[in-house]
């Protein structure tokens, strides 16, 4: 092995194929060889305008975080998997010595702002290999596939808002945006009884896998028409509005919504990340209902249960995978979800495919 293939970009919009030497592992970490990558919103933010938030590329930089990969070489002081294991891979760095650390709060940890997989400046797994800590990998059972371990990623984040939200039977929950985090919550949702979920989003094919998964009643949003679409969320909740709201499309219409749709005493809990970065809401209306407002921050701990629940077959995450491409077409696959084409929800990108 003398080169390692990447899709790099470059500058904004544009992906080009490069080489660079092969990475070598360190002691504690591991050298994988990445088998599939998903392209996530942050991919997309960062595709599009070269920056997310307050964080922008200043050189070209490998996207990608939600991957699965096999281990090739496992180093002195790489315990716990041996090389051909296939793991997924948690790609937030984290001190492990800070006082956030020591609290848990592993995904607060100031060092994974910069030292997170794909966010400026490290590159991420849209290479054949990379070198990653081996204790920020975990075995998965052979059933489970490529694509639904490349979905533990965005479901652990799911998972996390779950809990965030303190989710119980009797709620009455409403999902802003049914993309990829909205559906993966959506799918938590239904291990639970006597839920009312109310999913909204702007795409007919995404409020009808909705009502497969299980959502009491879905409503049709148009974009810009933000008073239209809380009046028909509202109806759709019986008229009290909800107790639990999950904003999971950082858009200006659900995230001013996502007040005027909670009921009094509501937990509004804020998934999706603003294109602008920014969150405009009415304070008053907040105010009045005696919001609880929680922003999510990636995962904390909810990985391996994830694992556990696909594995147990309670989740099926490889089913939110709706196109796959091969490692020189990444560019079609960011126009693709970008356009929101072709009923895609999930594109995934094959690392081992370098033809076609």
């Amino acid at each position: 092995m003398t080169a390692n293939r990447r899709i790099l970009l470059s500058s904004p919009r544009t992906l080009e194929i490069a080489e660079a030497s092969m990475p070598v592992p360190r002691r504690g970490e591991l050298l994988l060889r990445v088998l599939k990558v998903g392209v996530c919103g942050s991919d997309m933010h960062l595709w599009g305008s070269g920056r997310i938030g307050r964080i922008k590329m200043k050189a070209p930089l490998v996207l990608g975080h939600e991957c699965v990969a096999e281990v090739v070489e496992a180093p002195g002081g790489a315990s716990g998997v041996t090389a051909g294991a296939r793991v997924a891979v948690e790609p937030a760095i984290f001190c492990g010595t800070c006082r956030w650390c020591a609290r848990g709060n592993t995904n607060l940890c100031p060092q994974t702002r910069t030292r997170f997989l794909g966010l400026p400046p490290t590159d991420g797994a849209m290479q054949e290999y990379i070198v990653h800590p081996a204790h920020l990998v975990v075995e998965l059972p052979r059933h489970i596939s490529d694509n639904a371990a490349v979905m533990l990623e965005p479901m652990a984040i799911a998972l996390h808002a779950v809990r965030l939200g303190k989710v119980a039977p009797g709620r009455r929950i409403l999902i802003l945006g049914t993309g990829v985090i909205g559906t993966s919550l959506l799918s938590l949702l239904g291990l639970y009884r006597g839920l009312q979920v109310v999913c909204v989003d702007l795409h007919d094919d995404r409020l009808r896998r909705a009502a497969a998964l299980g959502a009491t009643a879905t409503v049709r949003a148009i974009d810009g028409r933000r008073e239209d679409a809380a009046r028909d969320i509202r109806e759709a909740l019986g008229g009290e509005g909800a107790d639990i709201v999950f904003e999971c499309a950082g858009a200006p219409d659900t995230l001013w919504n996502m007040c005027e749709t909670a009921g009094p005493g509501g937990h509004v809990i804020i998934v999706g990340s603003s294109g602008d970065d920014a969150v405009l809401f009415s304070s008053g209306c907040a105010r009045r209902s005696g919001l609880t407002m929680r922003f999510v921050r990636r995962s904390l701990a909810t990985l391996e249960p994830c694992i556990d629940l696909a594995m147990r077959g309670l989740v099926s995450p490889g089913e939110l995978v709706t196109h796959e491409f091969a490692a020189p077409a990444a560019a079609e696959a960011f126009e693709i979800v970008e356009n929101v084409e072709d009923g895609v929800l999930k594109a995934v990108i094959n690392m081992r495919q370098w033809s076609g």
